[in-house]
């Protein structure tokens, strides 16, 4: 009789399996790819530019932004994403060159060491370029649209969880550490 019940927990337990783990596989649940952002070298759209706002009418209302404040952002929205655009290119550009050199026998180390500062002043340019369009956020918006933007943002963040400060990349739940630091 105990047989025969582990035998039904054993059967029970690999159907429950089968079912966590091998048809969300068939049915593509797990395809890649699949968490990649339309938006461009890596960057989630919650991450891109301010300058988008004007694509948002209910931020445009709640920002009580004028006609001119919103072709401003727009303009401005543009052509940041064209100068992006133009940079993102050539760095996926270096990133293949990188590749060849990586794959080739033997390996050139100071074409790479080149070819990686390149890669680097073009990553400084990107960050520069999304610096630069905060700033004009700044200066297309008055202050209080400025202050209600970023209480908007502070309450985005916070409503998808984001967890702000020392605890953003904690891996330790606080709880746990603390415990682990009385042992030691």
């Amino acid at each position: 009789m105990n047989s025969n019940l582990g035998q039904k927990f054993f059967t029970g337990a690999v159907v429950l399996l089968v079912a966590v783990f091998f048809i969300p596989a068939f049915a593509g649940a797990f395809t890649p790819g699949q968490c990649k952002s339309d938006k461009g070298f890596g960057m989630k759209r919650h991450h891109g530019s301010p300058l988008g706002i004007w694509q948002n009418p209910k931020m445009v209302q709640e920002l009580g932004l004028t006609d001119e404040q919103v072709k401003g952002l727009r303009e401005a929205d543009f052509a940041h994403r064209e100068k992006r655009l133009q940079l993102k290119s050539k760095l996926d550009g270096l990133h293949l060159e990188m590749e060849k050199l990586f794959s080739a026998d033997p390996v050139n180390e100071s074409d790479i060491l080149q070819l990686a500062q390149k890669i680097s002043d073009l990553k400084g340019k990107l960050f520069v370029r999304r610096i630069e369009s905060r700033l004009a956020v700044t200066k297309l918006l008055t202050a209080d649209q400025l202050k209600k933007l970023k209480i908007f943002d502070l309450h985005h963040r916070g409503a998808h969880g984001k967890m702000h400060g020392k605890e953003k990349h904690r891996r330790t739940p606080p709880e746990i550490e603390g415990a682990n630091r009385n042992k030691g």
